[in-house]
């Protein structure tokens, strides 16, 4: 008898009661939605290999073509330093007369004006191909911020413009951003041209992802909701793994960036396969359309779809009254700071954000910096965030949230701290120490999510997670140029 009184159509309470918590029509938008996950983290991640650590020096004159570059570093370029068999050159900087036998002559030097590469790893970068070196190696972390600013700016107008004309033709559209702009970036005369095209690239995106994940979060049960999202982020986590193994065999940067970007052509399934979000269209009075996705949704899920009319008319009264309460409260981020008490907690979790999105990019666009394999390095580092994920859905389960997302910050945080006191011959501890303090980031991140989502009161939650997103891309900005530092 309960199940009868279930069906009636003023028994509704949420979507989901009517289309199902979980069935294959939300599986349909899971696999539509996170797939975009995957060309976002290639091409974050892709510079990593488009500007690598790479050596260099001084361009030899003509007349000295015929000498190994070994002899020419020993006839032109000074020491760096010199530690038992390891020998380092300048990079920047030459003997003036390196061919006069007068010592003081010799020990006259002058900066360099062109520089010759070593090619043995890689056949091209856009650091020989633009010469992004010496005074001008700060350019390459600038186009890693560039593309988080991208990031950023997707984060603050996106979730605006998906609220105003719906989840679907906003994903789409950043999806023809994001592929327009990386096949352009392949063809980048200048270093200018290529920075500028990856802040659409990040734009583009990162507005599809964040817009999707929204989309897919509004169509099933609430008890799904946190696993579902630690099933994100390991979409992120599978398309970290895979682009090591894409650049061990495509080693010119051009043709790599071809290869991250053609495939993607198949995103353009969304135009037939990807819904609107039905809550979306039932709050813009679109009653027709969203009947007909509702129904669509309810049979794939093997739902009845007696009474479907009764049912979206009363589904769209609840949407409705409950967007009025929405506007009639109409928070900003103001309210965050009102009282003492959210006060507090909005800038501490403000900071946690930003903190945890700088040691995480920081770590993972710095693997060149360990030395050995760079490939290794980087698929180590990805494969790290599998057991992230499975410690984070068993410790959040039993622990909560709050003392576990302490203790991995704090434990990253030391064995971070721990790697300036591993000597340089053992380098296997100084590998196991980066990578134990990228599991424990990355396990933070997937709680910070959560724990965002919750902490926030209901009337204030858009608001204070979409401004602790934004204060995470701020430290996403800033962690490139750790190099520099």
């Amino acid at each position: 008898m309960a199940d009868l009184n279930d069906k009636k159509p003023e028994n509704t309470k949420e979507l989901v009661d009517v289309v199902g918590h979980f069935g294959p029509w939300q599986t349909r938008i899971l696999l539509l939605s996170s797939c975009l996950f995957i060309p976002h983290v290639w091409h974050v991640m892709g510079i990593v290999f488009f500007a690598p650590n790479i050596d260099y020096w001084c361009k030899r004159p003509e007349k000295y073509s015929n000498i190994t570059n070994d002899q020419w570093k020993a006839l032109a370029i000074p020491l760096d330093s010199k530690t038992n068999d390891n020998v380092t050159y300048s990079h920047c900087l030459m003997y003036k007369n390196f061919n006069n036998s007068s010592m003081e002559e010799e020990d006259s030097v002058v900066r360099c004006s062109s520089w010759e590469y070593d090619r043995s790893l890689y056949k091209s970068t856009i650091i020989d191909e633009w010469d992004l070196v010496c005074s001008n190696e700060w350019l390459t972390s600038l186009s890693t911020s560039v593309y988080m600013s991208g990031f950023l700016s997707a984060v603050f107008l996106s979730g605006q413009l998906a609220d105003r004309f719906g989840r679907r033709p906003i994903i789409l559209i950043n999806v023809a951003i994001f592929f327009a702009s990386a096949l352009a970036c392949s063809f980048s005369t200048s270093f200018a041209m290529f920075a500028a095209l990856r802040y659409f690239v990040g734009f583009g995106a990162s507005g599809a992802v964040t817009t999707a994940f929204v989309l897919f979060m509004e169509v099933i049960g609430p008890e799904y909701r946190s696993v579902m999202g630690i099933v994100f982020m390991l979409c992120w986590t599978t398309g970290y793994i895979i682009l090591p193994g894409i650049a061990w065999f495509v080693r010119d940067w051009f043709t790599l960036q071809l290869t991250l970007t053609v495939p993607w052509i198949v995103l353009s399934i969304h135009w037939w396969l990807l819904p609107e979000s039905p809550r979306w269209l039932l709050t813009h009075g679109k009653v027709e359309q969203a009947e007909k996705e509702i129904e669509t949704a309810m049979r794939l899920n093997h739902k009845d779809v007696t009474n479907i009319k009764e049912i979206v008319q009363n589904l769209k009264r609840k949407e409705v009254k409950r967007e009025e309460t929405k506007k009639f409260r109409h928070p900003t981020f103001l309210d965050l700071l009102k009282t003492s008490n959210m006060r507090k907690k909005s800038l501490n979790i403000f900071f946690t954000w930003f903190v945890v999105s700088f040691a995480f990019y920081g770590l993972s666009l710095r693997t060149n910096d360990l030395g050995g394999n760079p490939y290794i390095n980087f698929f180590i580092a990805g494969i790290t965030e599998y057991p992230a994920a499975i410690t984070v859905m068993f410790s959040i389960k039993h622990l909560g949230r709050r003392i576990p997302l302490m203790a991995l910050m704090v434990s990253g945080g030391l064995a971070c701290v721990f790697t300036f006191l591993v000597p340089n011959y053992l380098h296997w501890l100084l590998i196991t120490l980066t990578m134990f303090g990228k599991f424990c980031v990355s396990a933070s991140f997937s709680i910070l999510y959560i724990y965002s989502v919750e902490l926030f009161p209901t009337v204030v939650r858009n608001v204070g997670v979409g401004s602790s997103s934004m204060c995470a891309r701020f430290g996403s900005m800033v962690a490139p140029f750790v190099k520099e530092l």
